[in-house]
């Protein structure tokens, strides 16, 4: 081989390696949808899409968290719900209790109807989420209520906190939504039983203004968790129309222009295969020796 051409053979061997390492580079960005995988790939472009990529990440979670949050409150509610369904049920027992008419073995039935109207509102108040005992305070790994009413949880609460500072309450002190024993919704149910059950007409009328007290402190109670609500709503429906322009923001940056990239596949493969052919032409070996 004259020493000319093997200059040129070397010079199209470089070539032939230039070109197989940006269509290896062509095919990797068709494959992943990225120009930037590495920092030295654009070191300006690596460091604002990792930007954006933690912002993006933070976010996502932010809408996660969101969406549990959502659900946990809806339970909440649902109890609660449940729980205004029995103190109004004991209003209507109470009520009758009170009517002179009745004599004290109809009170003693009624006594029985409201005790598992109690027994309601106590299964209520121990309602749990994913295994997060919702109203006993930031006490959340036991159920708040004994079987009686008495409250072993406490006054705290919890949060469910946000990347932007957000913060919504996810647990809630249930004695002073529903009482315990001695007061609030269980106390007066609980006063109910003994009333009807001693035939005391008086004291079966005087926990009516009780339970209606405790029914108002249910609703509040409601009311706040259904703002609570909407505000979760919000934060995972800004959370997934955020993600989705940060996502967009981190293809302008570091994405691959897929037409774009195909056709330099298409090129490069031409160019690869013609300067393979020219070099083994000029060698006078077959291809696979070329290579070699």
């Amino acid at each position: 081989m004259k020493v000319s051409d093997l200059v040129l053979f070397n010079s199209l061997t470089d070539s032939i390696s230039a070109t197989a390492t940006k269509l290896n580079l062509a095919q990797q960005q068709l494959a992943t949808g990225k120009r930037v995988v590495e920092p030295s790939d654009d070191p300006a472009a690596f460091a604002q899409a990792d930007l954006l990529q933690a912002s993006e990440s933070a976010t996502s979670n932010d809408g996660t968290l969101a969406g549990l949050v959502q659900n946990s409150l809806n339970v909440a509610d649902n109890a609660l719900a449940q729980a205004s369904t029995a103190v109004t049920s004991a209003i209507a027992s109470a009520t009758q209790g009170a009517d002179g008419t009745v004599n004290a073995s109809q009170m003693a039935s009624i006594a029985q109807t409201v005790q598992g109207q109690l027994a309601e509102l106590i299964q209520s108040a121990n309602t749990n989420y994913a295994g997060v005992y919702l109203f006993g305070g930031n006490q959340t790994q036991a159920a708040p209520f004994s079987a009686a009413g008495a409250y072993a949880g406490n006054a705290g609460t919890n949060s469910a906190a946000f990347s932007s500072g957000a913060s919504i309450q996810t647990t809630f002190d249930g004695k002073s939504i529903l009482g315990d024993n001695a007061s609030g919704a269980i106390g007066a149910l609980t006063s109910l039983v003994t009333a009807l059950n001693s035939g005391n007409q008086a004291a079966v009328s005087a926990t009516l203004p009780q339970l209606n007290t405790a029914l108002e402190q249910i609703a509040t109670a409601r009311a706040s968790i259904g703002t609570s609500v909407n505000n979760a709503a919000a934060l995972a429906s800004n959370s997934s129309s955020t993600v989705t322009t940060l996502d967009s923001n981190i293809n302008q940056v570091a994405g691959a222009d897929i037409a774009k990239v195909a056709m330099t596949i298409q090129e490069d493969a031409s160019e690869e295969q013609a300067l393979v052919s020219v070099a083994s032409e000029i060698a006078k070996l077959p291809l696979i020796n070329i290579l070699a």
